[in-house]
């Protein structure tokens, strides 16, 4: 059994995500200080997006970026948690296959990992109640989607954003090299 937290460090909010043999099972966007609970109380592998040098001039914000994960190993290793750092450009090879890809491509690489938009992400609303489940004024069931305001069933990406997709990225990316290494 694999479970991973997996941390995509910013400046002063982090998203993370824990998964288990693969499957994204929670996650969140955090305040970092709310992120050393989490470490806790998950006492599982933790993998941690790395800063790679771009060969750009960087700001402040990467610097403070960099702090929060050095805290974040730091923390994980004091509660005896073993640590892993994935690189962007790692990610990039390992879930497009190319060096070239952006934000958009490894998000819907991950969503075809997991069988597609409708299947992945699901949750569709309905076009007739508009995700209500019931129309007019009197709110008469919508007869469309059985009143359940969606036409597809939630996925199991279903409420991913932001930071959570390069977290989700980051982690499974740590999970596909375990299982290379295992063979």
């Amino acid at each position: 059994m694999t479970d991973i937290l997996a941390i995509d460090p910013g400046t002063t909010k982090s998203g993370w995500c824990y998964i288990q043999d693969g499957e994204p099972l929670d996650w969140g966007w955090f305040d970092n200080e709310k992120i050393y609970t989490l470490i806790g109380s998950f006492g599982c592998q933790v993998v941690i997006e790395d800063v790679a040098h771009y060969g750009m001039p960087v700001g402040r914000d990467v610097f403070e970026t960099i702090r929060w994960t050095g805290r974040f190993d730091r923390h994980a290793e004091a509660s005896a948690l073993p640590v892993a750092y994935v690189t962007r450009p790692d990610v990039k090879l390992a879930l497009c296959g190319s060096p070239r890809a952006n934000d958009s491509t490894i998000r819907q690489a991950l969503i075809d990992r997991y069988g597609g938009d409708e299947i992945a992400v699901g949750g569709k609303k309905c076009k007739g109640c508009k995700g209500k489940g019931w129309l007019g004024r009197d709110h008469a069931p919508c007869e469309d989607c059985d009143s359940r305001g969606t036409v597809t069933p939630a996925g199991v990406l279903h409420g991913i954003s932001g930071h959570v997709w390069s977290a989700l990225a980051v982690g499974l990316t740590h999970h596909d090299r375990l299982l290379v290494n295992r063979l």
